[in-house]
């Protein structure tokens, strides 16, 4: 089924309830508890790195160094790490 036919069959199986309020509520909650499981299951993906505490002597150097554009252009892996 392509997104249109998956819209057309929702949208037809919702219409029956469309007349009670109550089945409307429920509607509405189940399907905004399905956004949030889907930004939840999100989040969780974008972390796929293990975060490390940073020692004092280093984080005392946090912004020390800077780029010229010239710099960041002419370096693919500086360029590649700034873009993140």
């Amino acid at each position: 089924m392509n997104a249109i036919q998956l819209r057309a069959e929702l949208f037809r199986e919702m219409s029956p309830l469309l007349d009670s309020e109550t089945a409307m509520m429920r509607l509405l909650s189940f399907i905004r508890s399905l956004s949030q499981v889907t930004k939840h299951k999100n989040d969780v993906k974008k972390k796929s790195y293990k975060v490390l505490p940073v020692s004092p002597e280093i984080k005392k150097w946090s912004g020390c160094v800077s780029f010229t554009e010239e710099e960041i252009e002419n370096d693919p892996r500086l360029k590649a790490l700034l873009s993140r």
